[in-house]
């Protein structure tokens, strides 16, 4: 599959690989429709949201959210 920056999971993805952290993809369909698992999860549809093993979850801008991973400031963002 081609990945480009246009991807804004694949920009956390790569992220997250780039830093040795193990995760789980979970696929919620493309576009900007309806993604009632991902609402009920974080209380809105947009991706990507991260889901920790405590069942917490990080929402923010791709960006936002790669930039705090590659920081190795992933896991503070469930902390508060």
């Amino acid at each position: 599959m081609l990945h480009t920056d246009l991807d804004v999971c694949w920009k956390v993805q790569r992220a997250l690989v780039e830093q040795g952290i193990d995760f789980e993809i979970v696929k919620h369909g493309y576009g900007k429709g309806s993604r009632p698992a991902v609402e009920q999860l974080s209380g809105q549809k947009w991706l990507p949201v991260i889901e920790f093993d405590d069942g917490t979850v990080y929402r923010a801008e791709s960006d936002d959210m790669a930039a705090r991973v590659r920081a190795g400031e992933l896991f503070t963002a469930a902390a508060g």
